[in-house]
């Protein structure tokens, strides 16, 4: 196996994990689980945001620390990758609202699914006060994290295809 397909496996199985430990947490209703998933998935956008920013004005800092384009999967990693991360964001914050702490009434885990997708979408679903809110912000946080991150990334992997 080669050394670039073996980092594309390995970022692959990182955020199969993340969505694994997102979707988890939606069903057990265990919120450290959530807080997981979504720190993973936040995590690695932050990273990827900001080495990209420094290799785009330091175009030698690639050679020097080789590791980080193990960050930058290629093509066709790059679409399971930004699904994976998609899943584990939608499905952490779920998490966090199956029960009553984040909105008025209970939520079933397929409520809660559908209620973060929609979040995730920038649409207002009345959080009760405090801790509530925060959860929803924190949501739309991460959701610009991944439209100003994730989704420009699948795009510059898919445009830099060859001519036949």
């Amino acid at each position: 196996m080669r050394k670039e397909t073996r980092r594309d496996f390995v970022l692959v199985i990182i955020t199969s994990i993340a969505s694994a430990i997102g979707m988890i947490s939606v069903f057990v209703a265990c919120r450290p689980l959530a807080w997981i998933a979504i720190l993973i998935s936040d995590s690695y956008l932050s990273l990827v945001l900001m080495f990209a920013a420094i290799l785009s004005d330091d175009g030698t800092f690639a050679t020097r620390h080789s590791w980080i384009t193990g960050l930058f999967p290629r093509r066709t990693a790059a679409l399971f990758v930004t699904t994976l991360l998609l899943l584990s964001i939608v499905s952490g914050f779920a998490g966090l609202y199956v029960g009553t702490e984040v909105f008025s009434s209970d939520k079933t885990p397929g409520d809660a699914l559908y209620i973060s997708l929609f979040t995730l979408a920038f649409t207002d679903y009345s959080p009760k006060p405090g801790y509530g809110q925060l959860v929803v912000v924190g949501q739309v946080a991460s959701g610009i994290l991944y439209l100003i991150a994730a989704i420009p990334l699948l795009i510059s992997r898919i445009a830099t295809f060859a001519s036949p």
